[in-house]
């Protein structure tokens, strides 16, 4: 099928002309994921030349110049596991957390200059299997970039971090306070959970409205926690659905992906315990990439030939297409 141009528009062309700008910015290796900072000033990547040597670069939107740029692992020995940047909401301060073949790392930066020393780096890192006692025969899956643990900012000095040791299936999670350098509101809690080896944490998010952790697992598990204690907690099974890509909108809607669907889901009181769990409310029956930037009224996905815009309601989270824009970019 070839799409043409509608004749009707056909004395009105020069409206349609520039109304994209766009600029290649040439990249050294593959990018394996990248965000655009709350502040729209700074794009960030992940980049992996192989599995030994990650790299964390951030670009100026304005200029397109490499403002900040490190790298993760570097040794012969080293097998790196990195997926994305965390940030927190004003943009300014970021983190990442990456497995080691098995030995986890939580390292923190502000972009607020170009190279950092690596005694200034060793400083902002920190060895998580040191901390919990756990040793490092956690296996990730080959072919995928989750390293089994993420991270969230619960403040501009504190991350929420949650892990899953595969071999004795085990879930950890607690705040880090990186001016103190200590774990805080509640220690460390932990349970084991009845599922695959495979299975991991894919992405977690602080609500600033109820001050509270979501953290969602690859095969349907979940966890709130309360921000001020970490023994304070519900976890359930939410889906037997694989959960895939996923945003958090409104602090209340969280729209996911998996296999051919797009799905939402909102926390809800169970009627006949009083407990909240988050139940499925829609469906889009769409293959594609979700791109929502925080603070936004609405979301995309990108699909192999179309982009559909939908703004999401703020009360009821109901999604309305708004616009359908062909794909001529062959974006994703």
């Amino acid at each position: 099928m070839v799409n043409k141009p509608n004749p009707r528009f056909k004395n009105y062309r020069e409206l349609f002309n520039n109304l994209i700008k766009t600029t290649e910015v040439v990249t050294m290796y593959p990018i394996v994921s990248c965000i655009i900072t709350y502040d729209s000033s700074k794009a960030v990547t992940v980049t992996k030349r192989n599995p030994q040597e990650y790299y964390v670069k951030m670009y100026d939107l304005e200029s397109y110049d490499l403002v900040f740029e490190e790298l993760i692992g570097g040794k012969d020995t080293d097998y790196i596991k990195l997926k994305e940047v965390e940030q927190t909401w004003a943009g300014k301060y970021f983190a990442v957390t990456y497995s080691n073949d098995g030995h986890f790392f939580l390292r923190h930066f502000g972009g607020d200059k170009k190279e950092r020393s690596p005694a200034e780096i060793a400083d902002s890192e920190l060895d998580i299997n040191q901390l919990l006692g756990i040793d490092n025969w956690t296996m990730a899956i080959e072919g995928f970039p989750d390293p089994y643990i993420t991270c969230s900012f619960v403040s501009d000095t504190k991350i929420f971090v949650n892990l899953f040791h595969n071999f004795t299936k085990t879930h950890y999670h607690f705040v880090y306070d990186i001016t103190m350098k200590s774990v805080t509101d509640g220690g460390v809690a932990s349970r084991s959970i009845d599922c695959s080896k495979k299975n991991f944490p894919y992405k977690s998010f602080y609500n600033d409205e109820l001050e509270e952790i979501y953290s969602f697992y690859r095969q349907g598990q979940s966890f709130v926690i309360k921000g001020n204690d970490m023994q304070d907690y519900f976890y359930e099974r939410m889906t037997e659905l694989d959960l895939g890509q996923m945003y958090l909108v409104y602090n209340k809607a969280l729209i996911t992906r998996s296999s051919s669907n797009i799905y939402f889901f909102k926390l809800e009181e169970d009627e006949n315990t009083g407990d909240r769990k988050w139940k499925l409310y829609h469906t889009i029956n769409k293959r594609g990439f979700i791109y929502y930037i925080r603070g936004n009224v609405r979301i995309q996905i990108t699909t192999d030939d179309r982009i559909y815009f939908y703004l999401i309601d703020p009360e009821t989270c109901e999604p309305t297409l708004e616009n359908v824009m062909f794909n001529y970019m062959n974006c994703n």
